[in-house]
């Protein structure tokens, strides 16, 4: 493998103080219709497995994130609240504030992708799994300006491997 296999950019995303206001700006501003805002259940108790897990620089995580998508063209807009608790779209905030903090590229073969990227020298720094998709985003921001993140949609082209949890002192 040479390079990543698809230069087409799939996915922004973009931290926000205040998902409802940020989204009602969106829709105002290009004419699109309000997108509909994911909130998680905060008293849910997630369970890891192969099928479905938010793995976070050495953890397992709850993962949780308020999330709007607008497509705008080929490309999806996802606005992102996080919580107060640890996970990348926090780590984002508490650095930069809001912000563009990913590009996404969906990739065939999601392992052999995060093997080529982290053989690059971007170690893997978030990674879920969700019934038929998985993505990926790896330290990138210091060399790329922005995380660079892998989405694989659909059954995936290589073995999944979940990763391991590093033991917490």
């Amino acid at each position: 493998m040479e390079s990543i296999e698809n230069n087409n950019l799939m996915k922004i995303g973009i931290v926000v103080d205040n998902i409802e206001e940020a989204a009602k700006h969106y829709a105002e501003l290009f004419g699109l219709e309000l997108p509909a805002i994911r909130v998680p259940d905060l008293n849910r108790v997630p369970e890891h497995t192969e099928s479905g897990y938010t793995w976070y620089r050495g953890t397992f995580i709850p993962g949780r994130v308020k999330l709007a998508n607008l497509q705008m063209g080929p490309v999806t807009v996802e606005l992102l609240e996080p919580y107060d608790e640890p996970g990348p779209w926090n780590e984002f905030k508490q650095q930069y504030g809001q912000g563009v903090h990913f590009i996404t590229f969906t990739v065939p073969g999601f392992e052999r992708h995060i093997d080529f990227v982290e053989g690059k020298g971007f170690p893997l720094a978030h990674k879920g799994e969700y019934g038929k998709g998985r993505y990926s985003y790896f330290d990138t921001i210091a060399k790329l300006g922005v995380t660079l993140g892998l989405q694989e949609i659909g059954e995936p082209k290589d073995k999944p491997v979940m990763p391991k949890a590093v033991e917490q002192a």
